[in-house]
């Protein structure tokens, strides 16, 4: 089979992501040229972030440019896509006569999956294409007409992934809905709508995400070498973690007891990990989804317990309270 040029810069880009490991350059030049290419098929690029947002009941709706731009971050692209194609090859191994797979919000690249299927036989592989957004829906037909994908392609849907209703059995769900502390984007949501309608076996893309707490203590800024000094950070305990058997968000609520040996001043850290599948990890400072976002700035009063809980509203995100001070 004789590949276009365009298909051959999708080929050669997944190849890449797929095996340069720790390559930072390589993993650049590939999202590099995926995006310029992507963004001539379907006239989306990055320059309007903010514009197009949909606001849910369950969360914020990225921009079809937002969408876009998460392509750019190029180990959170490679470490999907690495832990995606595990997931296929694995359900591969099985007697299915193909492998079905939805995508929940897949944007106007279907970026975590268009650069796989050439691996896959459209006899064997087949994809639902699910956006809110009517703009990235067309734009990821377009690419994937203009890439002679299309065959690859079940359906189109438009529709929102916390309320959709699923008409067929999957093999694999695909939905990448969030930021870092689970903030703002209906991931939870989605993952509590989709995941009880699937198979057991269905294979659900992250398979876990993971917030815990942890207390930092600044070190000295040697302003000559760029560096801090004599820092330290100590992980205090897991809030909580949202996977197929713990989809209810009443259970992700912690009360952190803090320890009273550490050094103040302290930052008290959030970090989010997630486990793309198997052993296909996002972990501290990886991509945006790993920033640790700083919930309390201690230095006079000192804290004995902290309690957090997951506000799962118009506008999702982790809270907090102090309980008590240490006297």
């Amino acid at each position: 089979m004789i590949l276009s040029s365009k298909e051959c810069i999708v080929k050669d880009a997944a190849e890449l992501l797929v095996s340069c490991e720790e390559n930072y350059l390589q993993m650049k030049q590939a999202v590099d040229s995926l995006y310029e290419m992507f963004k001539s098929i379907t006239g989306i690029d990055i320059s309007n972030l903010n514009e197009g947002d949909i606001h849910l009941p369950s969360g914020k709706a990225i921009s079809p440019s937002g969408a876009a731009h998460c392509l750019l971050e190029m180990k959170r692209t490679a470490i999907f896509l690495r832990g995606i194609k595990q997931a296929i090859d694995s359900k591969s191994k099985e007697d299915n006569y193909f492998i079905r797979i939805l995508y929940a919000g897949c944007g106007p690249y279907a970026t975590l999956i268009t650069p796989l299927l050439h691996y896959y036989s459209a006899n064997r592989v087949r994809v639902t294409l699910l956006d809110i957004n009517s703009v990235a829906l067309n734009a990821a037909e377009k690419l994937m007409k203009e890439l002679e994908l299309e065959n690859y392609v079940e359906q189109f849907v438009l529709a929102d992934a916390a309320t959709y209703r699923v008409d067929q059995p999957y093999d694999i769900v695909i939905s990448e809905t969030m930021q870092a502390g689970l903030k703002k984007e209906p991931q939870v949501a989605i993952m509590q709508n989709l995941i009880p309608q699937c198979k057991t076996e269905t294979i659900f893309i992250p398979e876990q995400i993971t917030i815990d707490a942890y207390l930092r203590k600044r070190g000295i800024w040697d302003g000559d070498q760029l560096l801090e000094e004599g820092g330290e950070t100590n992980h205090v305990c897991e809030l909580f973690t949202v996977n197929k058997t713990n989809l209810d968000s009443s259970n992700y609520r912690k009360v952190v007891t803090l320890p009273q040996t550490f050094n103040k001043p302290f930052d008290l850290l959030l970090y989010t990990t997630i486990k793309v599948f198997g052993n296909e990890i996002l972990g501290l400072n990886d991509c945006s989804l790993n920033m640790p976002l700083r919930y309390f700035e201690l230095r006079d009063n000192y804290p004995k317990s902290i309690e957090f809980w997951y506000n799962q509203s118009n506008k999702p995100r982790i809270e907090s309270k102090i309980l008590d001070y240490i006297t």
